[in-house]
């Protein structure tokens, strides 16, 4: 069985208490999970990897193919007032001059289609402002006419940024389990193919070990199933089963278990997102009660509303829940729901 994240009662136990039974329960397992960030970037942020993973994102063959990746740092120095500094996954360059940004999202969040927005802005901007240090040098009155041309045409210019988001949970706008987005007009014409969205939901990814064909099959397959499984199938490729053996927890480092315990410990974003839901259910519950109350003009049908429209954003709230990967006995707990209601989620 996988592990759960752990989502702790603050008044219960403290952090600490919950990350170390995690590393614990970690401690016994086969693999590290990559559907967490730490065992993620242990996986794939290895240029092998990396351009074995790209190639199958990209369906590139022969002549085409990435043959190598440049992995850059990943803080993106580009700051919002009130916004954490963006830090990536995994950030490259290819041989073929694609400007890349791997994430992993194990959890959904409010606004997360917008998060992706100006995260691809901030990245964009970074990889604008790196590739110009190759064009534009400081010129001085004997810089020729022809450096000046140019310049001039390469002032506004931007590589290919291309966004890859591996998520844990169903995305709504998506039909199927990968979609590639990009900037397009109401015909469905192509602004331009200089920047992309390519999404992944684990979760419509049903393929058996049978049915995986492709380099994208292979690492998506691993990435679902490797956080539960006692044995890998390498699928006869060696920069795969190198890769497996960086998720061996007998062989990890102990900083990378304690790690990987932290990250699956829920996170104050994720805290501070239950809250809202959970704030947000009551008080719409309680104005649907409100207007059917009036509606009938009787205290039994305020009451009633009240509690049927309560009922219907528990309902929500669990089912959010869940697709954050939260425990059925941890959902029943906050969103006061049965085990069978919320096993119909």
């Amino acid at each position: 069985m996988s592990i759960n994240p752990v989502f702790p009662d603050f008044a219960e136990a403290s952090r600490e208490y919950w990350e170390q039974l995690t590393y614990e329960k970690i401690k016994k397992r086969t693999y590290l999970d990559p559907l967490y960030d730490v065992a993620f970037k242990v996986f794939l942020n290895d240029p092998d990897a990396l351009v074995s993973f790209l190639n199958g994102v990209f369906h590139l063959e022969g002549e085409k193919r990435i043959v190598s990746v440049t992995v850059k740092n990943t803080e993106v120095n580009i700051l919002f007032p009130q916004t954490k500094t963006f830090r990536l996954d995994i950030r490259a360059t290819t041989s073929n001059g694609y400007c890349i940004n791997v994430e992993m999202q194990k959890a959904k969040h409010s606004r997360f289609i917008e998060r992706i927005l100006l995260q691809h802005s901030a990245f964009m901007l970074q990889s604008k402002y790196e590739w110009d240090q190759d064009f534009f040098k400081e010129s001085d009155q004997d810089t020729p006419s022809e450096v000046r041309a140019q310049r001039y045409d390469l002032r506004y210019e931007i590589p290919p940024t291309y966004a890859i988001w591996v998520c844990d949970f169903h995305l709504e706008q998506q039909d199927g389990y990968c979609g590639t987005w990009g900037i397009r007009n109401e015909k469905g014409l192509t602004l331009t193919d200089k920047v992309k969205y390519i999404l992944y939901d684990l979760t419509q990814f049903d393929k058996t070990e049978e049915q995986v064909e492709t380099d994208e099959d292979r690492w998506l397959w691993l990435l679902k199933h490797a956080g539960e499984s006692d044995s890998l199938p390498d699928f006869n490729d060696d920069v795969i089963a190198q890769a497996i053996k960086r998720l061996l927890v007998k062989t990890a480092p102990d900083s990378i278990l304690k790690q990987q315990a932290r990250n699956m410990v829920m996170t104050e974003e994720e805290l501070d997102y239950l809250a809202a839901l959970k704030v947000r259910a009551r008080e719409e519950g309680r104005a649907e009660g409100r207007a059917e109350g009036r509606e009938e003009g009787r205290e039994e049908g305020r009451a009633e509303g009240r509690a049927e429209g309560e009922k219907n954003k528990a309902r929500e709230m669990a089912k959010a829940m869940l697709d954050l990967g939260i425990p059925v006995e941890k959902v029943m707990q906050v969103s006061k729901l049965t085990e069978d209601e919320i096993r119909k989620l």
